[in-house]
């Protein structure tokens, strides 16, 4: 019954695909042989996600399951958690930038941020058409407390692995990511996609972090990690020759980067930077162009390149 489900990628570590409206679904790893299981990410909220996760948990095969860790705090990795706290009563495991932002998350009803997304919006100049609606984060009350919070450099076995904790940035806070140089795997939950990779945004609740300088020194840090790791990511498949998509990535940046600063001129609203950089956007990629574009302006105005002018109801860059 679980052969359509679960996939093995490594001794010992096995994918379950769970379904999601996009990127081909989620992944979520089994750790550990049965008897020492452990989970990473849980898939989104609903009872689709839940009836996949019952059949497995069934499976006497399966066995108990010793630590569940949410890599980050995003709701496609998250949505299971309670019920699998419940269902296990397997300690939960987050960094704790990760679970601070998801408690402040959490406690917002969906009218408190929509009313911080839109007023983000409005600043940027973006027009009403094509805005989707934040998610709703409070429908994981009450969100389970983590037994362990974990901190770059810890380590921690999981599923009879020994791991070392690598913190990320950039697609969330601090998400974490998992190194096993013994086994030359990282787990690196949404840090590494393949593509473009993943998104990169700014939170409304947050305007004025940089999350884009935070990703760049993340994939700093993975150049100095060996060549011949395989990357198990939290959407799609294995990633080999790591190194090149890295460069892929960091290479994308720092063109739209390059193509912002050519085409700037004058005083420009985020919604008109957005144009210079995103031609041809989907519907999908319009709704997010809003933080995807404050992660670009922040960074450059925190590296001095650019300039920003805040009046009560709009932001406005120009070159320094």
């Amino acid at each position: 019954m679980l052969e359509p489900l679960v996939e093995r990628w490594a001794e010992d570590i096995a994918c379950l695909r769970l379904p999601m409206p996009a990127f081909g679904g989620v992944n979520a790893l089994i750790l550990g042989p049965p008897g020492n299981r452990a989970i990473v990410d849980t898939g989104m909220p609903g009872a689709e996600t839940a009836t996949i996760w019952q059949s497995v948990l069934s499976d006497t095969a399966f066995g108990p399951v010793n630590g569940l860790v949410a890599t980050h705090a995003h709701i496609d990795h998250i949505g299971q958690v309670g019920f699998l706290t419940r269902q296990t009563g397997a300690p939960l495991i987050m960094s704790k930038a990760e679970h601070d932002n998801l408690a402040h998350l959490v406690s917002l009803s969906l009218e408190e941020r929509q009313a911080l997304a839109t007023a983000f919006q409005d600043r940027g100049g973006f027009p009403l058409e094509g805005r989707a609606l934040p998610t709703d984060y409070s429908v994981l009350a009450p969100f389970p407390r983590p037994a362990r919070l974990l901190e770059d450099g810890n380590t921690i076995t999981l599923g009879g692995i020994a791991w070392t904790v690598l913190l990320g940035g950039g697609h969330s806070r601090a998400p974490i990511c998992l190194l096993s140089l013994e086994r030359k795997i990282l787990l690196a939950g949404d840090q590494l996609l393949m593509g473009s990779g993943p998104q990169v945004p700014v939170q409304a609740e947050r305007p004025d972090d940089n999350p884009l300088g935070d990703y760049f020194s993340f994939l700093d840090r993975l150049d100095g990690l060996p060549d011949d790791l395989t990357v198990l990511p939290g959407h799609g498949e294995p990633i080999r020759d790591f190194k090149r998509q890295v460069e892929r990535i960091r290479s994308g940046h720092r063109q739209r980067l390059k193509l912002l600063r050519e085409r700037m001129s004058g005083t420009l609203t985020s919604a008109e930077i957005a144009d210079l950089v995103f031609a041809n956007p989907s519907r999908r990629l319009r709704a997010r162009l809003p933080y995807l574009t404050a992660a670009m302006t922040n960074y450059l105005v925190a590296k001095s390149e650019i300039q920003v002018c805040r009046t009560s109801h709009s932001l406005r860059f120009s070159r320094t």
